[in-house]
């Protein structure tokens, strides 16, 4: 094998450290080691102000605050707390709203809150409550009409709205069931398709109507999540698709909202059943009198676009996009009041934006060796679109502005790292909350050119500067055939070139996803650091199928997954190798999800290169996993048998030689811990040894200070005993 090169692209300022030595008890506490920010930030109406939540306590004792704070002047007003808020019922049957998930009126003169599962109106100032709702059933999903006066909800799988006027309650659509969901996206939806509005409805401008999806589960297969620390044990059954399975039959409608009032709501019929697969988007045009919405194929290889006039129902199909591979979707779509439209394609090779005029004529408004990542707003009246992308490399993401002729392209963000921004609505301010590999995220008011106006102050404080810290550099490792892939090391405080070194490499591998980014890594980068003063070093490499690399570089991963993935990873073993204080016999691997997969895919697949593994939530055989995900890149498993059976670790048990530790929460309702069942079944009768960490009822993130302390000490000594001794 030819010799692997590193290029050293840049070294992170290493974070300023006291005396003190990072514990994996101090990640996992709260507040977190890095700071709290401001919480559930959102801009007013007026474009003036923002609201955020303050919270103290934890669990059930957790007691929010709204805090209300003028963007020009850093003013701050403290609006309600959770404990200012009145208690309606009496005893046990008391329920009181709660600020968690607060909705501002149009005119940003009341709030919606729930509690108990039941909605409550707030008006503001004043703080005086009102309710909306008791019933036994909850309310889910509550907003506000675009005029105010409606409030619209999800209530036992069927879509209502209360008008605030009267409170009177009109039922929107009458056919909810457990089996047929309306306005309300079913698990596999919300987990595989659903976009920024993760709701299954939405209000028409003017308020006149409502689009209302309807996902009917009938012959979706029901998979038993189960609760054994009962005495008599507990079943969920959850609505689950895999691969080949009957997905879940969606229909879009148009419910005219007055005229339900007093009757059962009538249904201007907009799309159900066809040839589409699912409705994976869809909104209003300016006008209010057209709905759009996107018919996606299960291949996923042809999306198409449709705007249909609710009244005539006359539809007009505005484009349709074919990849021979997959579609990655998006939410950069934008109806202009003149008839054109924004959208963002990958046909280019990197995702960048068209505006296609009213008369179908289009241009290409962004273009180059890049991506932009997300459309941050459009700002009609002033001529510019904001949007966050990676022109100034794979590892930042930075906010920019364009015309919508092309014309006046500008970078706003100005510091290296990662930003995540919400423009204010009239573009006069933006909220920039930036990190970097170095530096725990800051948030920033900023105006419509960039200009860094002042810092938000921290909710709490960072403790970073108490504690020992290592340092991330940023490399380059040049693969065979030329391939240049991004991949950081950390090495500890006290780096000795001298030493031999043992390594652990995290790896997620998975497709449209990145380990490798000059961003805050929260509690997964605090854990390496705890590694790192444990004497070792922490390698990540971003493989292709990765994100911010364009379109080839992501869809090598067509029809087999893991094989292209672990090819690479091999790559940045074979680096590792060539520096004199790694030492090549004591070298790791770990991951979650995919990273999971991947971790047992590499140990079944290569062994012997990695001495050591742990895998959290992995899955094993992609037979188990659901139907959406998997088939975008495997497809149908009739038409793949090879690529689902090369894949899958469960097909090459036998092959483990490396000691692997599985982890995994009995309730995790995304990869099912069948998959590590079997995976061990197939391990012991071929003879392997394992460990096995299970956590009961835990959920794919095994949540909760508890859970996570044992998790990362149980994989922490999982590498002390295979790699440091």
């Amino acid at each position: 094998m030819r010799r692997l090169v590193a290029l050293l692209v840049f070294m992170a300022a290493p974070l300023i450290g006291g005396q003190q030595p990072l514990t994996i008890e101090r990640i996992v506490a709260d507040p977190p080691v890095e700071g709290v920010l401001p919480r559930e930030v959102c801009w007013l109406p007026d474009g003036a102000s923002f609201s955020f939540l303050e919270t103290s306590g934890e669990g059930k004792d957790a007691q929010s605050t709204l805090w209300l704070e003028d963007a020009t002047s850093g003013a701050r007003h403290r609006l309600v707390a959770d404990a200012e808020l009145p208690a309606f019922g009496e005893g046990k049957d008391a329920v009181s709203p709660k600020l968690g998930g607060y909705r501002w009126s149009p005119k940003g003169d009341a709030l919606l809150l729930a509690g108990g599962g039941d909605l409550f109106l707030v008006t503001i100032p004043g703080n005086q409550v009102r309710r909306l709702t008791a019933t036994a059933s909850e309310e889910e999903l509550a907003e506000f009409s675009p005029d105010g006066r409606w409030v619209s909800f999800v209530r036992d799988n069927d879509l209502w709205s209360v008008k605030l006027t009267t409170g009177k309650e009109v039922r929107l659509t009458d056919t909810g069931s457990p089996d047929r969901i309306n306005g309300k996206l079913d698990w596999v939806y919300q987990e595989e398709l659903s976009g920024r509005n993760p709701t299954g409805y939405a209000w028409s401008p003017d308020s006149r109507w409502v689009a209302c999806l309807s996902l009917d589960e009938t012959r979706v297969p029901k998979h038993p999540i189960v609760d054994r620390l009962e005495t008599h044990p507990a079943t969920t059954e959850q609505r689950y698709p895999q691969p080949g399975d009957p997905n879940p039959v969606v229909g879009l409608s148009v419910i005219g909202v007055e005229a339900a009032q007093g009757a059962r709501a009538d249904r201007d019929h907009v799309w159900a059943g066809g040839t589409a697969e699912y409705v994976p988007r869809f909104g209003w045009t300016p006008e209010s009198s057209a709905v759009w919405y996107q018919l996606l194929d299960r291949p996923q290889t042809r999306l198409e676009l449709v705007r249909e006039d609710v009244v005539t129902g006359k539809a007009v199909t505005l484009l349709v996009e074919k990849d021979a591979a997959w579609i990655n979707l998006h939410d950069d779509e934008h109806f202009f009041r003149d008839g054109s439209l924004l959208w963002s394609t990958e046909a280019g090779g990197f995702r960048h934006l068209v505006l296609y005029a009213a008369d179908g004529t289009s241009h290409t408004v962004t273009s180059g060796g890049w991506e932009i990542t997300s459309v941050a707003a459009v700002d009609e009246p002033g001529g510019w679109i904001y949007f966050t992308g990676n022109e100034a490399g794979p590892l930042e993401t930075q906010l920019y502005r364009v015309r919508p002729d092309g014309s006046g392209f500008g970078r706003l963000t100005r510091e290296p790292g990662a930003h995540r921004v919400e423009v204010a609505p009239g573009a006069r301010f933006i909220l920039d909350t930036v990190s970097d590999a170095s530096h725990a995220p800051t948030m920033r008011v900023l105006d419509k050119e960039g200009r860094v106006l002042r810092t938000v102050a921290a909710v709490r404080p960072s403790s970073l500067g108490e504690y020992v810290l290592g340092t991330t550099e940023f490399l380059t490792v040049t693969g065979p055939g030329g391939t240049a892939f991004e991949a950081s090391l950390l090495k500890p405080a006290g780096f000795d070139p001298a030493r031999r070194y043992p390594v652990v490499v995290y790896v997620y591998g998975g497709p449209h996803a990145q380990v490798v980014r000059n961003g805050w890594g929260r509690q997964t980068q605090m854990f390496h650091q705890v590694l790192a003063s444990r004497g070792f070093l922490v390698f990540s490499l971003d493989n292709r199928g990765s994100a911010a690399r364009g379109r080839e570089f992501e869809r090598a991963l067509l029809d087999r997954l893991g094989k292209v993935e672990l090819e690479d990873q091999l790559a940045g073993v074979e680096y590792l190798k060539t520096l004199p204080y790694v030492d090549a016999s004591r070298i790791g691997i770990w991951g979650w999800s995919y990273g999971g997969f991947m971790t047992c895919y590499a140990l079944t697949n290569a062994p012997g290169v990695f001495k050591a593994g742990a895998a959290v939530a992995p899955v094993t055989d992609w037979r188990l996993y659901d139907s959406i995900y998997t088939e975008r890149y495997l497809k149908l498993p009739a038409g793949n048998e090879a690529g689902y059976r090369e894949s899958s670790p469960v097909n090459r048990a036998d092959k483990l030689a490396d000691a692997l530790l599985l982890l995994h929460g009995t309730g995790d309702d995304n990869v099912h811990w069948g998959n590590t069942l079997a995976f061990v079944d197939r391990l012991y009768k071929a003879g392997k040894p394992y460990d096995l960490q299970l956590y009961p009822n835990k959920n794919h993130s095994i949540l909760g200070k508890d859970a996570r302390a044992h998790l990362y000490n149980r994989i922490a000594a999982h590498f002390e005993r295979w790699l440091l001794h």
